[in-house]
C-alpha cells in the first residue's frame, strides 16, 4: 500500500473517528458492515489497498490492481429519512469530482453515482444500506472505488475505451493518494453537516450545480427500457424527474444509468 496513503489515513478523523487500515481485503464494504454489526461508530472508514471481491453497482465487480486504487467505504448511520439516503451516495460523489477536478479537467457527475473524465470512468460509489436489528433505522455503507495511478495498458482490454484514472488524465506518472483521500473526505463532511443541519433539501440544493441543468434533454436507462427527455429537477430522495419526450408524461426515475 501507499505509504502516503497510510501515512495520511493515519492523521484523518472522519466525524472524530479514525480510520482502519487493510492491505487487502475482500470488500470494503462488506467489513464496513462487519463492524457496524459490531458497534463501530458512524464515520469510520474502512480502507484497502487492493480487494479481493470488489463490487460495483447492479452486481458488477469492480477492477483493481494493488496500490493503484483508491478504494475505501464510510460507515453512516445517517439522521435523515431513508428514502433521501441516494442523496448522500450523490453527495460522496460530488465531493469526489471536487478534488479531482482540483488536478484534471473534464469532470462531471454521471447521476446517479460515478464521476466521469473526458467521458470515461474515473470513480464510482457503491452505497449499501441493511437494517442491522429489528426496528433499529438502516445504516448506510458508501464505498469510493476511484482510478488513480493506472496506466491505460494496467486496464483489462475490454474496457480500455470506457476507462481512466488520474494519472492519465493529468499526464503524471505517480500521484499520491494520501491527500486526494483527505479533501475528498473534508468535502464530504461539509456536505453531510448541512444535510443533518438542515434537511435533505439543503444538501439537495447544494447538489444541483453538479447535474445537467434543468432543461437539459437526458436519456436514462432503467432495466430494459429507457426514459429520454427534458430534465425537471432533482427530489429531495436523489431521484430525477424527467418530461417524457414521446408521452409529456413527467417520470420520477429513482434508479437507472444516465447516458
Amino acid at each position: 500500500m501507499d505509504f502516503d496513503l497510510i501515512r495520511t489515513a493515519g492523521q484523518v478523523r472522519f466525524l472524530g473517528v479514525p480510520p482502519e487500515v487493510h492491505e487487502t481485503l475482500g470488500s470494503t464494504n462488506d467489513e464496513a458492515f462487519r463492524r457496524a454489526q459490531e458497534g463501530a461508530p458512524e464515520g469510520l472508514v474502512v480502507l484497502a489497498g487492493h480487494q479481493t471481491s470488489g463490487k460495483g453497482r447492479l452486481g458488477r465487480t469492480w477492477f483493481d490492481q494493488p496500490g493503484r486504487s483508491l478504494m475505501f467505504s464510510i460507515l453512516l448511520r445517517p439522521k435523515l429519512p431513508l428514502p433521501s439516503y441516494p442523496l448522500l451516495s450523490l453527495a460522496l460523489a460530488s465531493s469526489a469530482a471536487w478534488i479531482a477536478s482540483d488536478m484534471v479537467d473534464g469532470v462531471a457527475i454521471k447521476w446517479p453515482n460515478d464521476v466521469l473524465c473526458h467521458g470515461r470512468k474515473l470513480c464510482g460509489v457503491l452505497a449499501e444500506s441493511r437494517a442491522l436489528r429489528a426496528g433499529d433505522p438502516p445504516v448506510l455503507v458508501l464505498g469510493v472505488g476511484m482510478n488513480v495511478n493506472y496506466r491505460q495498458r494496467d486496464f483489462p482490454e475490454e474496457i480500455w475505451e470506457r476507462a481512466t484514472s488520474l494519472s492519465i488524465a493529468s499526464g503524471e506518472e505517480e500521484i499520491e493518494m494520501g491527500w486526494i483521500l483527505s479533501g475528498m473526505l473534508q468535502h464530504f463532511a461539509g456536505l453531510l453537516s448541512a444535510a443533518y443541519q438542515d434537511g435533505p433539501e439543503a444538501l439537495r440544493d447544494l447538489l444541483r450545480p453538479q447535474l445537467p441543468a434543468p432543461g437539459s434533454r437526458v436519456k436514462i436507462t432503467v432495466g430494459d427500457r429507457s426514459v429520454e427527455g427534458e430534465l425537471i429537477e432533482l427530489t429531495d430522495t436523489g431521484a430525477l424527474r424527467v418530461r417524457d419526450a414521446r408521452t409529456g408524461v413527467v417520470e420520477t426515475v429513482t434508479a437507472g444509468v444516465m447516458q
